[in-house]
């Protein structure tokens, strides 16, 4: 993979697509890589150059003892400048919600469109360390395998049957994998973040979209983030969870390809 020396540090990334297309940056979430969102970025490579980064703390880029949120949007801007597009076109799930939306509101004139994917406005904590003690899991001790055990319930549409949730797993968990200490790092970067006050500055045109059985990050709070951004789209995906891309990923790609090539169908909630 291609890496690049950044302010915050070194980040690798994978491109798709024809590279005249415009711009579409995909950034992964809590615990991901470019790998975990491949499908993703194949689908949308049919109209979009797609450029999927390792966001710091994650995969091939750097590993880090500590960074904060605005690191991971700084480098996310220093990536689209490196690339050359005066604007470009940020999709963000979960995670990678916060790092667009916190670029966006860095540097609103490198963002033309913002997709904001499972998002949530603030948290004192990451989604997933919240799920895990809401199932009485101590998130400090327990293993990779066991923390997906407790989060069945909380990132699953019902839905989404036995077989296709093992499929998704097998692509999402291609993600290289991360020691404890990596990890608590990477849950440590969103502690206590809150978008809140930058949200109505945003100028990119802006699409929120949400599960309805989401346990993470819950419709309400897409529709807060929505409600924050001006002018914002929101939309609720009745059969998918927290896994929204995965579970419906024809549905999600052809909304993301509508909305980013101006042709705005979806109902303004």
């Amino acid at each position: 993979m291609p890496s690049l020396e950044l302010d915050p540090g070194t980040l690798s990334f994978e491109a798709f697509g024809d590279a005249a297309a415009p711009g579409l940056f995909l950034i992964h979430g809590l615990h991901g890589d470019s790998a975990s969102v491949r499908p993703l970025a194949e689908r949308l490579a049919e109209r979009f150059h797609v450029i999927a980064p390792d966001m710091l703390g994650h995969g091939e880029s750097e590993r880090l003892d500590a960074f904060t949120l605005d690191d991971q949007a700084t480098a996310l801007n220093q990536l689209i400048v490196h690339y050359g597009y005066p604007e470009a076109h940020v999709v963000g799930y979960s995670m990678g919600s916060y790092i667009a939306a916190r670029a966006a509101i860095q540097e609103p004139d490198h963002v033309q469109r913002l997709v904001l994917v499972c998002p949530k406005a603030a948290g004192t904590t990451s989604s997933t360390v919240t799920a895990a003690e809401r199932a009485g899991i101590d998130p400090e001790t327990a293993s990779a395998d066991d923390l997906m055990a407790a989060l069945q319930q909380a990132i699953w549409s019902s839905a989404t049957d036995a077989d296709r949730r093992r499929e998704i797993l097998a692509v999402v968990n291609q993600a290289e994998n991360l020691s404890r200490k990596e990890r608590r790092a990477n849950e440590e970067s969103i502690e206590g973040f809150d978008l809140r006050a930058g949200l109505p500055t945003v100028t990119a045109r802006t699409l929120v979209l949400s599960g309805a059985e989401d346990g993470l990050n819950p419709p309400e709070s897409g529709r807060e983030v929505a409600g924050l951004v001006p002018g914002a789209r929101f939309e609720v995906y009745e059969r998918s969870g927290h896994m929204l891309p995965y579970e419906e990923p024809e549905r999600f790609a052809a909304d993301v390809t509508a909305f980013l090539t101006e042709g705005l169908s979806l109902i303004h909630i």
